[in-house]
């Protein structure tokens, strides 16, 4: 026996301690690398359903598609992304969100095989042109923001709006919400008395240049309220020299200064301006030649 103990080299009894760990490890491992492989996908672990809803023309089927483009595959070879507890979330909102319009994006888990998309979009309102001829815009929602290159139109069926000093660029506002709503409150209440504006130019200090469709400028700010700017001008066109002007026949009129209203007439390829004093009392007009 004694013979026996000493031919053991100390050294292999070592080696055989740490390849019989090594083993153990290894059977380790590949118990958890199988109880992981079939544990993630178990049934009712696996998202199998997804639905999408919102919007007004985006089509929900679209949505699901790039969802279930990133739920296809798996994590290093193993995990698949359709494992319920560690789906691509993140992923699958910025995929998602590369569908032009859509905004809002909300997901959620229904349970553990189901996945909900709500999601909004923006609805067209104006448009934001760099200039005045200018036509390929931006879509600008009915908060002034920017959210997607319009294609070619013509027409009048959307407002054009030109910040002066400033290039349109998609995820901007155009202009400030307060300001923007005005204009809209002031171009629909012309739109009532038959004046229709195409284009609403902004300038630096926020003097506003109204383009009406058939000719003539509005020049406006805000100081007043928008119906108080239109009670102006009607009472403008209520005076005997002005109850000509109509769309075409005027280069401006220029309501900026409360009360008092400068016209600018084109008659015979001659300019002649007028200051009108418009009485808030009398409604009265006296009209002084400059």
């Amino acid at each position: 026996m004694r013979l026996l103990q000493k031919r053991i080299d100390p050294n292999a009894v070592v080696l055989l301690k740490h390849l019989g760990v090594g083993v153990l490890l290894l059977c380790l491992v590949a118990l958890g690398v199988t109880a992981i492989w079939y544990g993630t996908r178990i049934a009712a672990l696996t998202i199998t359903t997804v639905e999408a809803e919102g919007g007004k023309t985006i089509n929900p089927t679209e949505v699901v598609s790039l969802a279930n483009e990133t739920l296809s595959g798996e994590y290093l070879g193993l995990i698949p992304k359709r494992f319920a507890w560690f789906y691509p979330e993140k992923a699958m909102y910025e995929r998602i969100s590369t569908i032009e319009r859509i905004h809002s994006i909300e997901i959620e888990r229904v349970d553990s095989t189901t996945l909900r998309i709500i999601y909004d979009e923006y609805v067209p309102h104006a448009l934001w042109c760099q200039t005045l001829e200018e036509q390929n815009c931006l879509f600008v929602d009915d908060q002034g923001y920017a959210f997607a290159q319009a294609p070619m139109l013509s027409g009048g069926s959307f407002l054009r709006v030109v910040t002066s000093g400033r290039a349109p660029a998609v995820g901007e506002i155009a202009i400030d919400a307060a300001l923007y709503y005005s204009i809209q409150e002031l171009v629909s209440l012309l739109a009532a008395q038959g004046w229709f504006v195409s284009h609403a130019e902004i300038d630096q200090v926020a003097d506003i240049f109204l383009k009406v469709v058939g000719g003539g400028e509005l020049k406006v700010n805000f100081q007043e309220s928008p119906a108080s700017t239109v009670d102006t001008l009607l009472v403008l066109l209520t005076a005997d020299e002005f109850k000509h002007l109509e769309p075409g026949n005027f280069q401006y009129i220029d309501l900026r200064f409360g009360n008092k209203v400068f016209v600018n007439e084109q008659k015979n390829e001659v300019e002649s301006d007028v200051v009108v004093e418009m009485s808030t009392t009398t409604e009265s007009e006296s009209v002084d030649g400059e």
